[in-house]
């Protein structure tokens, strides 16, 4: 079922009347929660420096990050007690935006300034086992080098630590940067639409946080996942944006540990406002694929396009995060069912979900209600202040200059990527569920060193991601190799009803991927090429990126040779 779009005159004619119906009110207290805020704070990328600032290393240079205390943090920041410090030319980064041509080589030394040991992932990049992150660990006071040729397509990548067991709580604490790779795609879209960074061009990265302060970890949170009780955009706690009347481009990250976001687009009163999805984890997609909503969970980007040209100045919209079902039917934390109950549940038939008829009864009365019961467990007093699938406001995009342009969306983003050849792919069956007080990967849980899965380089697999329906979504992510989501099968209505074709796929799975969300009672089949360009075998990690389940072992090793 495709998503209700209707057609673009109709659009464009109601998104001219919503934005000018905000005119009135721009200048007024923007939103309920911006007011509970306080003073608003702008969202600027610095010109030189700064937090998520752009560096960009010249040739044979490295790239010296330290993990560490953030330090002194510019007024109205409310990121974490870390951060990646980076010098250059006498100015300070805080968590850079490393920028690089695809085929560069990238070189980082990390130098480990906490009390324990860290590693960096380098989250969505093709890399060898040693770049990859997982092993060695940098003990404390010791420096890492990373050294590898940069090998992906033009997109967003990111970097964050990814000690085994410690993960989720150096990244909650704020450890995390940005990887831009540009290639002749990504700048020929730039010059199309006239846009760059800090000309119609925004990165946002999303991340809960506790407002009480540091990440404490506890065995409820490992179940459920750690939520925050407060939004930071861009290390910002009331994030607005200045915008022009142009196409602009926003590039979203989330960063939180658990949390999946319902992103859309309103005006000041709330009528809906459509955008165009144009690329993903994996770059751009081939054409802008048109949306009024779209999930994001852990660790996904998504690049999409919001056409001011007919805005006028003092004009107001909010990205926001809307109400779902997050379908936490954990409640109970029944075990797994048996093998042959998982096959069962994944046949033609939707089986009968034991939590609908709760959460149904408690929908009728409060969407929120039935994951409200447990959002203190799972995430403490925090999460039930703002439990999963509450709406929230972002971000506040304020029309502030008329500009004159003639540019249009590009009906062509990128060469097609030819589609994974599946026919005589080996299909693998992978259960996620949750027995004996762990989330496992097909009953198991993760043993360093040890690879329960071993692929034949140069081949292909058919992944078929099953998850039980007492379960919760789990945020799947490939380290080393993109992957192509094939369909989805028995998908939620509140999933289905994004559906963009008739193989159940969503705007966001078209193109290559590295992290796919799996929902409770759903089958994703996503189709993966293991060509290796490194020489010998080598051990990547599959895991769900809710780094709670990960760090509690919801991860496997993947051998390739």
């Amino acid at each position: 079922m495709r998503s209700r779009v209707a057609p673009a005159s109709s659009q464009r004619r109601r998104v001219l009347r919503g934005i000018a119906g905000g005119a009135v009110a721009a200048f007024a207290p923007l939103t309920a929660s911006a007011a509970a805020c306080g003073a608003e704070a702008t969202l600027v990328t610095p010109r030189r420096g700064g937090f998520l600032g752009r560096l960009r290393p010249s040739s044979g240079e490295t790239v010296v990050l330290t993990a560490g205390a953030a330090g002194a943090l510019p007024a109205g920041n409310t990121h974490g007690p870390l951060a990646y410090r980076a010098r250059r030319d006498g100015a300070l980064f805080l968590n850079p935006t490393i920028v690089v041509n695809r085929g560069d080589r990238l070189r980082a030394r990390v130098v480990n300034a906490l009390d324990a040991p860290t590693t960096v992932h380098w989250h969505g990049l093709t890399v060898d086992e040693r770049n990859d992150g997982v092993l060695p660990l940098v003990a404390p006071g010791a420096p890492y080098d990373y050294v590898f040729e940069v090998r992906n397509r033009g997109g967003l990548y990111w970097f964050h630590p990814h000690p085994h067991g410690a993960t989720a709580g150096q990244v909650h604490d704020g450890l995390f940067g940005l990887v831009d790779v540009e290639d002749d795609e990504t700048i020929a879209l730039r010059d199309a639409l006239d846009v760059g960074p800090r000309r119609g061009e925004t990165t946002l990265v999303l991340q809960d946080r506790r407002s009480a302060g540091r990440y404490v970890r506890s065995p409820v949170a490992d179940v459920h996942g750690f939520f925050g009780d407060a939004m930071s955009v861009n290390g910002v706690g009331c994030a607005t944006l200045d915008v022009d009347t142009r196409i602009h481009r926003l590039r979203i990250v989330n960063a939180c540990n658990a949390r999946t976001f319902l992103l859309g687009l309103r005006t000041f009163e709330g009528r809906e406002v459509p955008f165009h999805v144009i690329g993903n984890d994996g770059g751009l997609l081939a054409a802008p694929v048109q949306a009024t909503a779209a999930f994001l969970a852990a660790a996904e980007r998504l690049d999409v396009l919001v056409d001011l040209r007919a805005a006028a100045v003092g004009d107001t919209l909010i990205l926001e995060t809307r109400t779902f079902d997050p379908m936490h039917a954990e409640v109970d934390m029944p075990d797994a069912p048996s093998d042959a109950d998982a096959h069962a549940s994944h046949g033609t038939q939707t089986p009968a979900d034991p939590h609908a008829a709760h959460r149904a009864a408690a929908a009728s009365v409060d969407p929120q209600a039935a994951h409200r019961d447990h959002a203190g467990p799972g995430g403490g007093a925090a999460a039930a202040t703002w439990p999963e699938g509450s709406p929230r406001d972002l971000v506040t995009l304020r029309v502030r200059r008329q500009v004159r342009t003639d540019r249009t969306i590009p009906t062509t983003l990128s060469a097609p990527l030819a589609s994974i050849a599946t026919t005589d792919a080996h299909e693998r069956p992978l259960r996620l569920g949750f027995k004996s007080g762990h989330w496992r990967i097909n009953d198991r849980v993760f043993v360093m060193g040890e690879t329960p899965i071993e692929v034949t380089r140069g081949s292909t697999e058919m992944w078929l991601l099953r998850n039980y329906h007492t379960s919760m979504p789990h945020a799947m992510h490939l380290h080393g190799f993109a992957f192509e989501v094939q369909e989805r099968e028995t998908s939620p209505a509140q999933v289905g009803a994004l559906a963009v074709d008739a193989r159940g796929r969503l705007a966001t799975d078209l193109g290559r991927k590295d992290t796919v969300l799996v929902w409770p009672g759903e089958s994703v089949r996503v189709a993966i090429r293991f060509d290796l360009a490194f020489e010998g075998p080598q051990t990547y990690m599959f895991h769900c990126h809710n780094l709670e389940h990960e760090d509690g072992g919801m991860m496997l090793g993947v051998r390739v040779a």
